[in-house]
């Protein structure tokens, strides 16, 4: 996904190459060609990291890892002194095993009841054993299970009713965590490490939605729209991060971590919910548009992160806002070879707001590349909320040219409510 990330360091004088590895042999088709078009003619497209290694000296190599399951590589590079973001063996565990997160985040905020089953039949009578009208919430453990298994109930029998469901399509291990719903407001809450420190004003407050159709219809994604902003290291928030501090200086960590949580109706303290050690989607180009409000690069977060510095980089004084655009089949996966080659394009007046993935160049044109109906996201930033708004679905949006394009038209009016509510309650 983070393959945008491309024309962003390519621009930058100071940086020589960019080693974009994805070892997947059978997907060729991304980023194919793409160093053919001007503002990609730095990236070299690879399946092994070694090559780059042998290229280059661990002095003037950054290693950015930005996807789960990676963080035995990432501590193993790090012994061996290279400079690594992202990728640690113990952020892998607390993303991955929800109930080893649970009971470590269980010492330092609270935590919804919950409990881990590794078979179906358990799981299920457990499930029983509640009250009719409780609420439940299901949990994958294993990062491979698609989000659309993340399932919240309308009551016992329909949480009876979808985990039925779901066993009749597993293909994965018996390994999953039922949780108790907690009423209230979500929101996660993220900031950047350097390995020593936090950098100063990087806790993102995050507000997003993930299933695919307005007003919270049809099945979950990684995120389909969202809004963002920045705020300094503490508060409540900050305190919970700052507790996470000792774990990750141990681990040697340098990048982003996120905290998804849901702050209680009841006595308005934030439950844990999800740990996520690594970039979010979407929530990373919103991290970027706010480094670029303030009038810094994402060359610039990777440099303070990798070099243990501690500049301020983000706007705390901007709203981010951020669409998810994708093309039919998604969300299914059934028939999506057939949207390679199909072409994509913007106003490039407004390149810095347009984040594609899943792409390749074809005929000296950006297309997509028929691995996800995933396309991209398009954002705005403004002063305020409704003005990120207003310029994300009337000036950005409309210039862009994909066929049959796909994306909610309700940003926004979720986290408007989420952020009022959050402010009755002095949180933010």
């Amino acid at each position: 996904l983070s393959l945008f990330i491309v024309p962003r360091l390519n621009e930058i004088k100071e940086v020589e190459k960019i080693y974009f590895c994805f070892p997947k042999l059978d997907d060729k088709s991304l980023g194919k060609d793409l160093n053919s078009l001007s503002d990609w003619s730095k990236l070299e497209m690879i399946t092994d990291y070694n090559f780059a290694l042998n290229l280059c000296s661990k002095e003037e190599l950054i290693i950015f890892i930005d996807d789960v399951s990676m963080g035995e590589t990432g501590t193993q590079l790090m012994k061996l002194g290279y400079k690594v973001i992202g990728g640690r063996q113990i952020v892998d565990k607390i993303e991955v095993d929800r109930q080893f997160a649970t009971d470590l985040m269980s010492r330092i905020m609270k935590v919804p009841e919950s409990a881990s089953f590794d078979s179906w039949e358990r799981a299920i009578e457990f499930v029983k054993t509640n009250e009719p009208e409780d609420r439940l919430v299901f949990k994958p453990n294993d990062a491979d299970v698609p989000k659309e298994y993340t399932y919240l109930s309308k009551d016992i029998n329909d949480m009876v009713d979808a985990m039925k469901q779901f066993k009749t399509e597993w293909k994965w291990k018996e390994d999953f965590q039922i949780q108790r719903f907690v009423k209230g407001v979500e929101v996660d809450f993220s900031a950047y490490f350097n390995g020593k420190e936090y950098l100063p004003d990087s806790m993102m407050l995050y507000f997003e939605n993930k299933p695919v159709m307005n007003d919270d219809i049809g099945p979950a994604t990684g995120g389909s729209i969202a809004v963002e902003f920045a705020r300094a290291v503490e508060g409540e928030f900050g305190d919970i991060l700052n507790k996470l501090k000792p774990l990750l200086t141990k681990a040697g960590y340098k990048g982003q971590i996120s905290c998804n949580s849901i702050v209680s109706e009841e006595d308005h303290k934030p439950y844990f919910l999800e740990f996520c050690g690594r970039v979010g989607y979407p929530s990373f180009p919103l991290d970027i548009l706010l480094i670029e409000a303030q009038g810094h690069t994402l060359h610039d977060l990777f440099k303070a992160l990798a070099n243990e510095e501690t500049p301020s980089l983000f706007a705390k004084d901007r709203m981010a806002a951020i669409v998810a655009v994708s093309v039919p089949p998604f969300p299914s996966k059934h028939g999506v070879e057939d949207t390679c080659g199909q072409p994509i394009d913007w106003d490039r007046k407004y390149d810095k707001y347009f984040f594609p993935s899943f792409i390749m160049a074809e005929k000296g044109k950006m297309v997509l590349a028929g691995l996800s109906g995933e396309c991209l996201y398009v954002t705005a930033q403004s002063i305020n909320l409704p003005g990120a708004i207003d310029i994300l679905y009337n000036t950005h949006i409309p210039t862009l040219k994909l066929k049959n394009a796909m994306y909610r038209t309700d940003c926004g009016d979720s986290a408007i409510k989420r952020i009022k509510q959050l402010r009755e309650w002095k949180l933010i």
